[in-house]
């Protein structure tokens, strides 16, 4: 009887430690990001939803997703994190991504070359379709961190979000991930963006 009740108490020790854990050690994202705290975060097939309906990611092969909200004084950072089964699926599907989005020889940019127009009209039908997004979105180009070489960290402008979107891997798995700011400055952004290859 004493064993059982010594079993008991060891469980509920041991989930009382896991539930009064810190938020951010339920997930793979970190508390902080420079000045940003994690404010939401998501995993399971709430996250894997929220991935489908990113352009970039949707098509990656997904064993696991996750997404995270961090909010500071300059605005919102969200993070999608697309886990492939593999890091030879996560590779070739990122390195299909990154050509389909228009990077390194991609076709995006001539996704609307056979529906033109000219004058008034055109600017009329942009109003009401994707024309004036795609007008808006520029080809992705390659991030220089001084600070590291690995891994190769891309960046495209859509409206008023600035994306930036990389492949992180180890012998197991793969991880593409995708970041989105609403504030601005490049410099700022690339600060973030470190922190979060660092610390993710």
């Amino acid at each position: 009887m004493k064993k059982i009740y010594i079993i008991a108490i060891a469980a509920a020790v041991l989930l009382a430690a896991l539930l009064l854990q810190p938020e951010s050690r339920k997930s793979i994202f970190t508390e902080r990001l420079g000045d940003m705290t994690l404010t939401r975060y998501e995993t399971g097939e709430v996250a894997a939803q929220e991935i489908k309906n990113i352009y970039g990611l949707k098509d990656i092969p997904l064993a696991k997703g996750y997404s995270a909200v961090y909010i500071g004084r300059n605005g919102t950072l969200r993070i999608w994190v697309a886990e492939a089964p593999d890091h030879n699926t996560a590779n070739d599907a990122f390195n299909t991504m990154n050509s389909m989005l228009g990077s390194a020889g991609g076709h995006a940019a001539h996704q609307y070359s056979g529906d033109v127009g000219s004058g008034s009209e055109t600017r009329e039908r942009a109003k009401d379709s994707k024309v004036i997004q795609e007008e808006e979105t520029t080809k992705p180009e390659k991030v220089d961190f001084l600070e590291i070489t690995k891994p190769d960290v891309f960046m495209m402008k859509e409206g008023n979000r600035y994306n930036y979107y990389y492949l992180k891997m180890d012998i197991k798995m793969g991880r593409v991930y995708w970041i989105t700011f609403d504030y601005p400055d490049a410099g700022y952004q690339r600060a973030m963006v470190l922190q979060t290859i660092m610390k993710n």
